[in-house]
C-alpha cells in the first residue's frame, strides 16, 4: 500500500465500488446517534454514510502519512440513496503544493449510482513534508 505523500497532482485512484448493506447502515446509524435517521425510516442512507464510506475505500488504496490534518471538505449531494444499493467512488488528486516543510493536498470525490453522481465533493489534506523529500 502506499501513502498519499507519495501521489502527485493528478493522481487518479482506481474505482472503488462498495454496498450499502442493512446491517452497515444501521451500525453507522447507532455508531453516531443519529436518532433523526433512525426516526425517518424508508430506507434511505444518511449522507455522511456515503461520504465515510467513499473516504473509507480510498484509504484501502492508500494510506494517511504521520501527522495528516483534515483540513476541510465540500460535499454536494445530487440524490438520495436506499440501503442495499452499490455505489462507486472516483477520486483524483486535484491539487497538492508544499509550503514550509508541509503539503497542502486537494482530492476531489466523485461517488455514482449505476454513472450517475449521487455526491461530489473535495477533501483538503494537510501533512509534513516527508524527510529527505525534495520542497
Amino acid at each position: 500500500m502506499t501513502t498519499l505523500a507519495a501521489l502527485e497532482k493528478g493522481y487518479e485512484f482506481p474505482p472503488a465500488s462498495f454496498d450499502l448493506s442493512e446491517e452497515w447502515v444501521d451500525a453507522y446509524v447507532a455508531s453516531v446517534e443519529d436518532e433523526a435517521m433512525a426516526a425517518l425510516g424508508g430506507g434511505f442512507v444518511p449522507l455522511m454514510a456515503i461520504a465515510a464510506l467513499a473516504i473509507r475505500a480510498l484509504l484501502e488504496h492508500s494510506s494517511l502519512p504521520p501527522g495528516t490534518l483534515h483540513a476541510g471538505q465540500e460535499l454536494a449531494f445530487a440524490a438520495p440513496v436506499r440501503r442495499g444499493e452499490a455505489l462507486t467512488v472516483a477520486a483524483r488528486i486535484a491539487s497538492r503544493g508544499e509550503r514550509a516543510g508541509w503539503v497542502l493536498m486537494g482530492v476531489e470525490l466523485r461517488v455514482a449510482r449505476d454513472g450517475l453522481a449521487v455526491m461530489t465533493g473535495r477533501a483538503t489534506l494537510s501533512f509534513p513534508v516527508a524527510e529527505g523529500a525534495a520542497v
